[in-house]
């Protein structure tokens, strides 16, 4: 008898440390308990550097302003002559700091200022919210009106193509003087790089983004009949420790 009680004990051990073993695969395959990293771009008067910093390489043309906060490279862009083959982005992209947020302004019917975001680190990330105000209502981009100023965000942007149709578009409206509004966005998941910009004169805030660990991409997931292996496994485990622990 006492042989048999260490025999039924062994294999209650082995198979809990099995269960374990089993469930820890599956979090591993699956992309279990990886955290996502919130950022927040304030524009932060020290870091911003009052329009002038230099704190990050340029990506899209040299010369361009950039500055790292939370994670992120922030890059000024300009786009110049947009809709047709002279259409570049101008070397010299610069912020425009007002009281620690970004003032974005028309530049010319063919131009396109704005921010271009991209994770210090590489990998993906999600633009959750930004907050924007309207700062003026009497001049637009081609393609736009300016009863209606519209802010632009895209993952990709062209400047040889009319701007118009290249970006999601999300209506400010032409009242002026109102405070700075949220602007929740849900279209912009598993991203690489953004482009914000406006129609015309808008000014942008903290702008949320998520910031994806390469581990949180899910790997190949186990075919169902695994999956259901484990599992039964992992409650065999989960039973046999129960009803050790009782005795």
């Amino acid at each position: 008898m006492k042989h048999q009680n260490i025999h039924f004990s062994f294999l209650t051990r082995t198979v809990s440390y099995l269960s374990l073993t089993c469930a820890t695969t599956l979090a591993l395959v699956t992309g279990i308990n990886s955290e996502v990293k919130a950022a927040v771009i304030e524009f932060d008067a020290d870091t911003y550097a009052y329009s002038n910093p230099n704190t990050c390489t340029p990506q899209l043309a040299d010369g361009n302003k950039c500055f790292v906060e939370d994670g992120f490279n922030v890059e000024a862009f300009s786009g110049r002559e947009t809709g047709g083959d002279p259409g570049h982005f101008h070397e010299g992209g610069h912020f425009h700091a007002s009281n620690s947020y970004e003032a974005q302004h028309f530049s010319g019917v063919d131009r396109l200022l704005g921010i271009y975001l991209t994770p210090v680190n590489g990998g993906s990330f999600s633009l959750e919210s930004l907050y924007y105000q309207l700062r003026d209502n009497t001049r637009a981009i081609a393609g736009y009106s300016t009863d209606d100023t519209k802010i632009l965000i895209s993952t990709t942007f062209d400047p040889t193509q009319p701007v118009l149709g290249q970006f999601w578009e999300y209506s400010v409206g032409n009242e002026l003087g109102l405070p700075f509004q949220k602007l929740e966005l849900t279209e912009f998941n598993n991203i690489t790089q953004v482009y914000i910009a406006s129609s015309g004169d808008v000014n942008f805030d903290n702008i949320m983004v998520n910031e994806i660990p390469e581990e949180n991409t899910p790997n190949s997931v186990p075919e169902p009949g695994t999956l259901v292996g484990l599992l039964a496994l992992g409650s065999m485990g989960f039973c046999f420790r129960k009803k050790e622990s009782q005795r």
